[in-house]
């Protein structure tokens, strides 16, 4: 199978090494530079370090030849640019499935990814998401790593755990493509919370309570959206939100940390290198709280920690001095 891998960032990349050991992977990336750089060293030193790519992998700077030469899609842009992705890929093909990896919500309208998708694609066009418990730099070192894909089409639910099922991927297959969608796009604002309160120095009881009541936010969001409940006790769910707020390599937790510290949010995410997509999605989901009338008081709280609204240490504060209630 040809596969097309729209996205040289380190997820991108990691992606194409791994699928590349079995198939003929394609790897674009928007910046022609950054692709003539990756061709001469056969390596993507900015993201990844040295790891060599295997023979079958290659770079193009082409985003139309690396379309229409796929049989398959996936998308690892960062979700500010995905909805002028989805465009441009259908503008060369209708008919390629479509997968995605970027968590986020898109700014100003609000939209999940899987939202983008039904509003974009023409009907002819499958799609799915892959979705997880996932760093780059450990999938690279070929450490065990364990992912959900989801899609409603059952030929490629099975063509995408055919790329990536092998060596120290394992893959698990869904159907609620909403529910691995919205989970890994609502872990991210939690991590920053986790980070906070690590920063502070609250100690594993915190990280703990935020993790356990996080879920209980993403769940409550994700059934009020469609999604099934059992999805956040998965890989894509409470899976990705342990490994978001407790990992070394997560950009948001590190986000929390440096808030925590008394730095401003421009120069924390200056000097990050990458995308931190909890914070866009936080911007975001506060809309979706009150158009939709839910409870989420941790997100809240970062929100009104990014905006400026109160401090991390008020924010804590503020989620410890909440009324009683019942757990469920």
């Amino acid at each position: 199978m040809n596969v097309g891998i729209l996205g040289a960032g380190a997820w991108g990349t990691a992606l194409a090494i791994q699928a590349s050991k079995n198939n003929n992977v394609t790897l674009w990336g928007r910046d022609s530079g950054h692709i003539s750089g990756m061709s001469k060293a056969r390596s993507n030193p900015l993201y990844l370090g040295d790891f060599k790519f295997p023979e079958l992998l290659h770079v193009n700077p082409s985003f139309e030849e690396t379309v229409k030469n796929s049989d398959m899609i996936i998308s690892a842009v960062p979700t500010s640019a995905f909805s002028e992705t989805i465009k441009k890929i259908q503008a060369v093909t209708q008919v390629t499935p479509i997968v995605w990896v970027n968590k986020g919500l898109e700014l100003n309208s609000g939209f999940f990814p899987h939202e983008i998708v039904k509003n974009l694609i023409n009907q002819d066009t499958s799609y799915g998401v892959l979705s997880g418990p996932s760093f780059a730099a450990e999938l690279v070192r070929n450490l065990p790593t364990a992912v959900t894909i989801a899609s409603e089409n059952k030929d490629l639910l099975n063509n995408i755990a055919e790329v990536f099922h092998h060596g120290s991927m394992r893959v698990y297959m869904s159907d609620d493509v909403a529910g691995v969608s919205i989970g890994g796009s609502l872990k991210n604002i939690i991590a920053i919370a986790a980070g906070i309160s690590d920063g502070m120095g609250f100690g594993n009881n915190a990280r703990a309570a935020l993790i356990t009541r996080g879920i209980a936010e993403m769940t409550r969001l994700g059934v009020k959206l469609g999604a099934k409940e059992e999805t956040f006790m998965g890989l894509a769910g409470i899976g990705d939100l342990l490994l978001t707020c407790t990992g070394q390599y997560s950009r948001n937790r590190e986000v929390g940390l440096r808030l925590a510290e008394g730095k401003k949010l421009d120069d924390i995410l200056a000097s990050l290198g990458h995308v931190a997509e909890g914070v866009n999605a936080c911007y975001e989901i506060n809309k979706r709280i009150k158009s939709l009338n839910l409870d989420m008081p941790i997100s809240e709280e970062v929100f009104n920690v990014l905006t400026n609204k109160t401090s991390a240490k008020d924010a804590v504060n503020n989620l410890l001095s909440r009324s009683l209630t019942k757990e469920n």
